[in-house]
């Protein structure tokens, strides 16, 4: 063999060995393979290959990237549904994960948005849920990161134009939770809550009639004031007296829409005293099917003072009732007294 011969030949051999490094690393990562049918459009194969990929043991990353291929190719297939029910799977697991695969085409992206649009109203109130039961628990540093995504889903429901009355108002009590969990030095539970800020001007007289459900006596409620303890509760006991009452947790009810919800004004010493101590009250209403609050109930204190004209005031209050399947209903609204 000539020197020219040999060059070739080891040319040749180079090339081979080069080839052969590149492609067996492929060969060996079935994901890799999957990707490379799916861009040749044999969606069959890859399916077939991601099939015997064991996702369960894949790390996270891998395991989306598994499980986005899958519908990726049965969408391709006219496989819609099941692509769907996929894509539900992967949203339901990360709310608001995104496709990161470069082979996700306008049509996918729009499929996988439509799903995440069908299930955001759900999924925000089990996050809400979840968050409520841990801070009945006492266990606020699980309560605090999942408020924090639930107030992130409901952005993104936002943006994606989904249409659910009682968003609104998840936004309140989300943000006051995290506010109660941020600001509360004692850091006990809180109950889900819509906020109300006080006005700054002269105080009503005190109230001559009490509320059907007696407020806390006034040391109690003083000490409640002053040490900023938030009451744990699953359920308000306002709600025992009402079991049919609904709440803002429940799915397919559109909450009450305030149509007069005027606050007492509050001295502006008192104010400042609450907001020196960052003075926080609950309020417990049951609003009937008419619109009219039937129950209040002060559950924790802003100011020994103030909570009786809460009270007065809370009576006279009207609103839109909630509605369940077109039906007026009887409803358990919790709202957050702010100085």
């Amino acid at each position: 063999m000539n020197l020219r011969s040999q060059i070739v030949h080891s040319i040749i051999v180079t090339a081979v060995v080069a080839i052969a490094c590149a492609v067996l690393p492929r060969a060996q990562d079935p994901l890799s393979a999957a990707k490379d049918l799916y861009a040749s459009a044999a969606y069959e194969d890859a399916l077939s290959t991601l099939s015997r990929i064991e996702g369960d043991a894949a790390p996270p990353e891998v395991s989306r990237q598994i499980e986005e291929y899958r519908a990726f190719c049965l969408y391709a297939l006219g496989r819609t549904r099941e692509a769907e029910s996929v894509a539900e799977a992967m949203i339901r697991k990360q709310p608001l994960g995104r496709l990161d695969a470069a082979d996700a085409s306008p049509r996918l992206e729009s499929m996988f948005s439509d799903v995440r649009k069908r299930l955001l109203p759900s999924l925000i109130r089990e996050q809400f849920r979840a968050a409520r039961a841990a801070i009945d628990q006492k266990s606020f540093s699980s309560a605090e990161p999942q408020l924090t995504e639930a107030k992130a889903m409901i952005l993104e429901a936002g943006k994606l134009g989904v249409k659910d009355e009682g968003l609104g108002d998840l936004t309140v009590l989300v943000d006051g939770f995290l506010e109660l969990i941020q600001t509360t030095a004692e850091r006990r539970p809180a109950p889900e809550a819509e906020a109300i800020v006080a006005s700054n001007t002269a105080a009503a007289p005190a109230p001559s009639r009490t509320s059907a459900l007696a407020p806390p006596s006034a040391p109690a409620r003083q000490q409640a004031a002053a040490s900023q303890t938030l009451v744990p509760a699953s359920r308000p006991a306002a709600a025992a007296e009402s079991a049919t009452a609904y709440t803002i947790d429940d799915e397919g009810v559109t909450p009450p829409i305030t149509i007069q919800q005027r606050m007492p004004p509050m001295p502006p010493q008192l104010q400042a005293i609450a907001r020196a101590v960052h003075a926080r009250g609950l309020l417990d209403l049951v609003i009937d099917e008419t619109g009219r609050v039937v129950d209040a109930r002060i559950r924790q204190s802003l100011n020994a003072s103030f909570d009786p004209l809460v009270l007065r005031s809370a009576r006279d209050w009207k609103y839109r009732p909630a509605v369940k399947d077109g039906v007026p209903v009887r409803f358990l609204k919790t709202i957050l007294l702010v100085p």
